[in-house]
């Protein structure tokens, strides 16, 4: 189920972002939180609303984003990347994670390529197995 999927791949990227000393403040999703304290919406970020955003000590906005195979070549994707990593928030580009399936890694790849975003600095990829995915 691609709902459980997406849900799976963002709780790692709210872990990657929490483990690099940001809060999160925002999240699109089934996340209970540290301490089962109810998490509210991000806003949204110039067109479109991330999966998940936090906020580190010194201003830095992490945004997180879930994607499934059928998710890394599409148009809503391209905006929301060039969105995220464009913008700046309390002075500084905002950091995006991505989180993807490890067999559209490549595809993926290409696709920023394709889209002019593969380099960008603040762009970071986690890229999960599917084995530890279940179902």
């Amino acid at each position: 189920m691609a709902g459980s999927k997406h849900q799976f791949i963002l709780g790692l990227v709210i872990k990657k972002m929490r483990e690099e000393g940001a809060s999160i403040y925002g999240v699109d999703g089934n996340y209970p939180g540290l301490f089962g304290e109810k998490i509210a919406l991000p806003p949204q970020i110039l067109r479109h609303r991330p999966d998940a955003i936090a906020v580190k000590a010194d201003g830095q906005i992490f945004i997180g984003e879930a994607k499934t195979g059928n998710d890394i070549q599409n148009n809503r994707t391209y905006e929301q990347l060039l969105d995220f990593s464009s913008v700046e928030l309390n002075g500084k580009l905002c950091e995006v994670f991505v989180g993807i399936l490890k067999h559209v890694e490549d595809q993926f790849k290409i696709t920023l390529s394709r889209w002019g975003l593969k380099g960008a600095q603040n762009i970071h990829i986690l890229v999960v197995p599917e084995e530890i995915i279940n179902g």
